[in-house]
């Protein structure tokens, strides 16, 4: 009797279903943030965009509102104040970038060692991080106040030296804030390094010492080698993060004296919550998350020749 063949076709299409049906679970599991990504993140995106073509009226409904295309885009561009608060926001994001990376980074590298009260100081150091904007505020207020802060109690009564208006100088402002937000975000890169500092094998710096090298030595070719994919998270993150600053410009300056202190962020506040040009503002959040992709995708073609993904 005849052996009966089954068709190939039908036997991959029951083994696809087998995979499909195996796979399932893991679609259920992903499904729930699916759905959180879908509606709080890739929903208002499309949204910002696309309120950023229309003269947006907030109290209209969407089939009234005025489709003027990039002339939202076109006023931005020509508009001096736009150009003067973006370049605040650079200048405060570099400063804060270049502090918050070569702070922890050394921090990082001083408590990986055995030394007694480490832990303390790993927990002393993270602290601030878990403070809310508003604390933050009443903590660095405290400090750069001209007349109660603690600074200027320093340098007036107890060095007979002059005051100084720290939040209320052009020269001294935004690097005030810098320091601020550096105190205040300084323990999550600081905890990102030192948790890549602690996956470095520790035979490879026993080698290096067998070969004669020294702690420079060992700190520039070895550990920053080594630390090339947190230094990209890190810097990618911080660059982001700053660039979005709003809280602490917000609270102490006001986005003052005169214009020294106003980001981005900000302008677009007011711009959409005081004076409700909601399509402008739009524009203007569409155009700053350009500028972070571009930049961020910079940062990857930096680094990608120093190590593989």
């Amino acid at each position: 009797m005849a052996a009966t063949v089954l068709p190939r076709q039908g036997k991959g299409g029951t083994s696809k279903a087998v995979r499909l049906r195996r796979q399932l679970p893991n679609f259920l599991f992903i499904l729930p943030h699916l759905l959180l990504f879908v509606v709080f993140l890739a929903w208002p995106i499309f949204r910002g965009v696309q309120i950023s073509l229309y003269d947006w009226k907030i109290m209209l409904p969407f089939e009234q509102q005025k489709f003027i295309g990039l002339n939202n885009f076109q006023a931005l561009l020509n508009d001096r104040l736009w150009w003067t608060v973006l370049n605040v926001t650079v200048r405060f994001t570099l400063m804060t970038l270049v502090l918050n990376t070569i702070f922890p980074l050394l921090v990082a590298v001083a408590l990986k060692q055995a030394f007694r009260g480490r832990d303390f100081f790993r927990t002393v150091f993270f602290a601030a991080s878990i403070l809310s904007v508003s604390a933050v505020a009443i903590i660095a207020g405290r400090v750069w106040d001209p007349y109660r802060g603690i600074l200027n109690y320093f340098i007036v009564d107890v060095f007979n030296g002059p005051r100084i208006l720290w939040l209320g100088t052009a020269a001294t402002a935004l690097p005030a804030l810098s320091i601020t937000t550096v105190w205040w975000t300084f323990g999550f890169p600081m905890l990102a390094f030192l948790t890549a500092l602690q996956n470095i094998p520790e035979q490879i710096y026993e080698a290096a010492k067998i070969d004669g090298a020294g702690p420079w030595e060992t700190f520039t070719r070895i550990t920053i080698p080594l630390l090339t994919p947190t230094l990209l998270f890190v810097i990618s993150t911080q660059f982001i993060g700053q660039m979005q600053m709003f809280g602490q410009a917000y609270t102490l300056t006001g986005g003052g004296p005169g214009n020294e202190t106003r980001t981005v962020m900000i302008y677009l506040f007011d711009t959409a919550w005081k004076f409700f040009r909601i399509g402008y503002a739009s524009a203007m959040a569409v155009l700053i998350a350009i500028v972070m992709i571009v930049v961020t995708r910079i940062w990857f073609a930096i680094f990608s020749n120093r190590f593989e993904y």
